[in-house]
């Protein structure tokens, strides 16, 4: 099943209000002076009118929603200027990426240009979110408030839903030709990267690590992306998958089958679980609150994200599993989950052990554990050798943006962090 099928189903019947809804959320949220540096509006419109022009979404319910969300969104900017002002931004805005300077500047243009501005400034990402509450503060009247509000959120809903939808047969066409998970890996990937490049731009966050970090994340999304590319497109390396799994035979009995069932317990529901629980109050204990964060996000997301693509793939199992399997098999649950696991251990003893010994018998202890649970589960018949590969693609992707979006986090909101991180450690 392709991803925009998952989708469309999705999106019929019972779900469809959810996803109008997240719609005019996101439109919302992306107009008010809180949320609006965060929330990528434009981008969700665009593939909001891709998924119009295949069926999955109403064109006219989607620009109705979108302009609803837009101009709500903006009320309530407008609310906040008028109730607040100027103070508002000066006491709040660094914690939302609002600059002063910026607030200033389009105060400026409201008072030379009122109805310009609050139509233009909706098409700009840096005045999108602060123009109806510059309007709000300079005491623009609320009628002509609403009225270019108005002409501005259908203007913009219209224009980027319908990009995504005239776009939406070349869409069609890149993604027969490149495959459509590769297509949306380069998308997401070239986001991330940008994103990386904005913020440190703006903020210094990230260091040469984070570099190598962001490198890993991007290469492991390419493999996630390639691995579910081969399958969908029955490529070589499903013919691979075959002759390993038959390969193998030759090898098995019944003293490695304990062995290797042993070993991918060391990645099972249950041993994780325990593991993670006694990870979690280990670094409880020692404060280290960052990593308490990271273990939770990166194993419960690492989760959630590994069975919505089983679903979306729904590639059956090897025959004759020596161990006892549920769901389907692409990408393997087990592989996903300890190179998440055991990676944080990894990433703590680098940064925290300083007996180098010690700290590197642990590294190649842990890195030992991953391999041999991945080779486990394609031993034991449980898994594909692709599947295994997507599963440590896709658990080192994911547990790298944790850590990149906690580095942001933790940064950008330094003094709150701090505070909370002092409220802890009382």
């Amino acid at each position: 099943m392709s991803i925009l099928n998952f989708i469309f189903n999705l999106l019929s019947g019972e779900f469809s209000f959810f996803g109008y809804f997240f719609l005019f959320l996101t439109a919302a949220l992306e107009a008010t002076p809180m949320f609006g540096f965060f929330v990528p509006g434009q981008v969700v419109a665009v593939g909001a009118g891709i998924l119009a022009k295949i069926g999955s979404l109403q064109l006219f319910e989607t620009l109705l929603v979108f302009s609803v969300g837009a101009v709500m969104g903006d009320l309530v900017g407008y609310y906040l200027g008028a109730k607040y002002g100027e103070n508002f931004i000066l006491k709040y805005g660094k914690y939302f990426y609002l600059k002063k300077e910026n607030f200033q500047k389009t105060q400026a243009l409201i008072e030379e240009h009122a109805g310009k501005t609050i139509i233009g400034g909706r098409f700009n990402s840096v005045t999108r979110a602060l123009t109806p509450f510059a309007a709000g503060s300079a005491n623009v009247s609320f009628l002509k408030f609403l009225f270019f509000d108005i002409l501005g959120g259908i203007s913009w809903a219209v224009t980027f839903t319908m990009l995504g939808y005239l776009f939406g047969d070349n869409y069609k066409l890149i993604t027969d030709y490149f495959g459509e998970f590769l297509v949306i890996a380069f998308i997401l990937g070239a986001l991330i990267a940008y994103a990386y490049k904005k913020i440190n731009q703006k903020r210094r966050i990230f260091h040469r690590r984070h570099l190598y970090i962001l490198l890993i994340n991007l290469l492991a999304l390419y493999t996630l992306a390639r691995m579910l590319e081969n399958f969908v497109n029955q490529e070589l390396i499903i013919s691979f998958d075959h002759w390993l799994n038959s390969a193998l035979e030759i090898f098995r009995n019944p003293y490695l089958n304990d062995l290797f069932i042993l070993t991918t317990h060391l990645a099972g529901t249950i041993t994780m679980i325990i593991f993670g629980f006694v990870a979690l109050i280990f670094f409880i204990s020692r404060k280290k609150w960052r990593y308490s964060l990271m273990l939770l996000i990166a194993m419960s997301g690492g989760k959630i994200i590994e069975v919505l693509i089983k679903n979306i793939i729904g590639r059956n199992r090897p025959d004759n599993a020596l161990v006892e399997t549920v769901g389907y098999s692409l990408p393997s649950g087990h592989a996903t989950i300890a190179i998440i696991f055991y990676s944080i251990l990894i990433y703590y003893f680098r940064n925290h052990l300083r007996n180098a010994h010690l700290k590197y018998t642990l590294i190649t202890f842990c890195t030992f554990i991953i391999l041999a649970v991945g080779f486990s589960r394609i031993y034991l018949r449980a898994h594909w050798f692709s599947d295994v590969v997507a599963g440590f693609a896709l658990g080192a992707f994911w547990l790298t943006l944790v850590i990149l979006s906690l580095e942001f986090i933790t940064t950008v909101f330094k003094e709150k962090v701090g505070k909370i991180k002092n409220y802890l450690n009382r």
